[in-house]
């Protein structure tokens, strides 16, 4: 009966330090993984930010290449937004009516 119990104890105390290494093996890669979290969000952040200032970039290049029309694309601009006043016009007068 004696060894029995003697057994069961070492048995039981193997399973404790299965279980204490297991913890400690999963402890380690929990901080191998918090660590490699927080390096992805810097990474994230980081090209959140490129890519903010890669809009913006693209926003001015874009205002750029409508400030730089030729003459004849500024004269055509010129027309349509004169003949836009006077439907305006013409809208207004028939409300007016």
């Amino acid at each position: 009966m004696g060894t029995d119990f003697q057994q069961r104890l070492a048995r039981i105390r193997g399973r404790v330090v299965e279980v204490v290494q297991e913890n400690v093996s999963l402890k380690r890669e929990n901080l191998v993984l918090s660590q490699e979290l927080e390096a992805l969000k810097k990474t994230i952040a980081l090209q959140k930010n490129a890519l903010a200032e890669l809009k913006e970039e693209n926003k001015l290049i874009k205002l750029a290449k409508e400030m730089s029309m030729s003459g004849s694309d500024v004269h055509d601009l010129k027309i349509k937004i004169n003949e836009l006043v006077r439907d305006i016009d013409r809208c207004i007068d028939l409300l007016n009516e």
